[in-house]
């Protein structure tokens, strides 16, 4: 149900207004959390929703450490830490994978 549930979030977000996305910026990074959607060098990074969520925690906290319960509050889901630390790892991958030299998430 849950899976669903985010799915259907996901699907009205997309299905939103263009002109009323609320788009904040970091840098390179851009994301739209009307729209979920994150680019990175004007380049999109195809990211799940919880990825998304834990991206947008960092971005609003440019610089802070987030702890680990952090993100789980700012994603909106209960997971255990080794679970954070893998999408951790897969959304370093992701923007990798678009410029190699991307070291903008640091673990502390």
């Amino acid at each position: 149900m849950t899976r669903v549930n985010a799915l259907f979030r996901r699907v009205d977000a997309l299905s939103g207004p263009v002109t009323a996305t609320p788009e904040s910026q970091l840098g390179a990074l851009r994301i739209d959390t009307t729209r979920l959607q994150a680019s990175w060098h004007s380049t999109p990074v195809e990211l799940t929703v919880t990825e998304f969520a834990l991206v947008a925690s960092l971005v609003r906290y440019p610089g802070q450490v987030r702890s680990r319960q952090q993100l789980m509050e700012a994603a909106n889901v209960v997971l255990d830490a080794q679970t954070i630390t893998a999408h951790v790892k897969r959304i370093r991958r992701k923007f990798e994978h678009i410029d190699e030299r991307f070291d903008r998430i640091q673990t502390v």
